[in-house]
């Protein structure tokens, strides 16, 4: 089976929640560079269901200066 290729665009939000809660703080600088930090807090401010681990969530809430936010919308059932 082929490999899905995804579009910057389009698959936006999936690969900037992915590379948030899965990828390296190298793939989070690229992500940055490419989308630009303004894009990516927007993108994270739309909860992915049950991606994030509990410590990689509040990573992010304090990178980006959340201070409220639902966060039994992102959370991993664990």
């Amino acid at each position: 089976m082929p490999k899905k290729k995804f579009d910057l665009k389009k698959d936006r939000n999936l690969i900037i929640h992915q590379v948030l809660a899965y990828g390296t703080m190298d793939q989070v600088r690229d992500l940055f560079k490419i989308y630009g930090r303004n894009k990516v807090k927007q993108e994270f401010k739309k909860p992915y269901q049950g991606l994030y681990y509990p410590s990689i969530l509040e990573f992010f809430c304090f990178i980006f200066r959340i201070r409220h936010i639902d966060k039994s919308r992102y959370l991993k059932d664990i």
